[in-house]
């Protein structure tokens, strides 16, 4: 099984790679500590939103002193927008008191930060420092069950069981795959099954009738 799973994943990357062409993360960032902050504002906020007013702050604050003064009303149309102001704060703090000022790249340091779990951190790890790794979000916990990649409900253990199955060469594309498949085709409520470039490979599990 393990050996048919992992044939089956590798079918379903170039499948998906063919129908989202243009897959990537979401968000806008430039440097590790750009992302770091981008991701505390995205939890449960769209990422289109989170780009709008990114956009202005990372021209007036650059460095992790910066964002250790971050005012709250610059990402006022943030939701939960006093909570994320504090962790950027702390986490910010942080990085300028223990890390020189700079976003650790392993994830151990990482889980530290206020703010930051194992999605954040796997996401800062593969998209800003080109490492091997697996960030589950909504989309991607979604359709790992679906597609029969995982019977888990927590992200962590999802993260368990997708590392073996997925090359480690496509594991940061495979998750972004996964979200641009996720708003286009597998949404939460009606999958677009029909049309699905993925559909002959997919058990559907847990598929609305």
């Amino acid at each position: 099984m393990p050996a048919q799973q992992k044939a089956r994943v590798r079918q379903l990357i170039a499948a998906l790679r063919k129908a989202h062409p243009d897959a990537k993360l979401a968000l806008n960032f430039s440097s590790p500590l750009e992302l770091l902050v981008a991701l505390i504002l995205a939890a449960q906020a769209r990422d289109d939103l989170v780009n709008s007013v990114t956009g202005e702050l990372f021209h007036r604050y650059r460095t992790a002193a910066d964002w250790a003064r971050l005012d709250e009303n610059d990402v006022r149309r943030v939701n939960f927008y006093r909570n994320k102001t504090k962790a950027i704060r702390a986490a910010a703090a942080l990085l300028a008191g223990k890390f020189g000022g700079n976003v650790p790249g392993n994830l151990d340091d990482l889980l530290t930060l206020p703010g930051v779990g194992r999605k954040t951190a796997n996401i800062v790890l593969g998209n800003a420092f080109g490492r091997v790794a697996i960030g589950v979000d909504t989309h991607v916990l979604r359709l790992a069950q679906r597609l029969g990649l995982s019977k888990n409900t927590n992200p962590d253990k999802v993260e368990a069981d997708l590392t073996p199955l997925v090359p480690a060469k496509d594991a940061v594309a495979f998750c972004h795959l996964l979200a641009f498949h996720g708003r286009r085709f597998c949404t939460a409520r009606n999958p677009s099954c029909a049309t699905c470039p993925a559909n002959k490979l997919c058990p559907k599990i847990g598929v609305p009738a």
